[in-house]
Parts: structure tokens; C-alpha cells; sequence
């Protein structure tokens, strides 16, 4: 994805000393700089969607709270 482009990103969302991230599955740190309201979110799974800042930064146009996705350990039967 390039810079500039709309990108969605699913993680937890953690606060930092100077900003909010979105941490991903892949342990990457996304950073969403300073959101209002959204103190309710901290330590929870996220969905956020914005315009792509920079190698890991979103300008936050949007944030929601959601459920992992879970993968299936026991695979399914016929």
C-alpha cells in the first residue's frame, strides 16, 4: 500500500508516551496519533480506517471496536 492510499487495519489498540497505536497480529506498531473518546478502547481488538501517513502511521477517519478473528485449530470434519 502506498502512501496516500485508504488502508483499513485490524489490532489492539495501546497507548504510547506521545501517541495511540494500533498494534498488529504481526507485532507491527501502527501509529494513530491522539484520538478524542476513544479511551474505551485501550487494550481492546480494533478495526480503524484512514489515509496512510507514512511506513506505519494512519490519519484515523475511522475506529470501532471488534471481535478477533479466530482461527480454527481443529479442522473441520466430513
Amino acid at each position: 500500500m502506498n502512501i496516500g492510499s485508504y488502508f483499513r487495519l485490524e489490532g489492539v489498540l495501546v497507548a504510547g508516551a506521545v501517541s495511540l497505536y494500533v498494534q498488529a497480529r504481526n507485532g507491527a506498531l501502527w501509529e494513530i496519533g491522539l484520538l478524542k473518546n476513544v479511551g474505551h478502547f485501550l487494550q481492546t481488538n480494533v478495526i480503524v480506517e484512514g489515509i496512510r501517513t507514512g511506513a506505519e502511521a494512519i490519519a484515523v477517519n475511522w475506529i470501532e471496536a471488534c471481535e478477533p478473528i479466530r482461527r480454527t485449530l481443529i479442522p473441520p470434519t466430513m
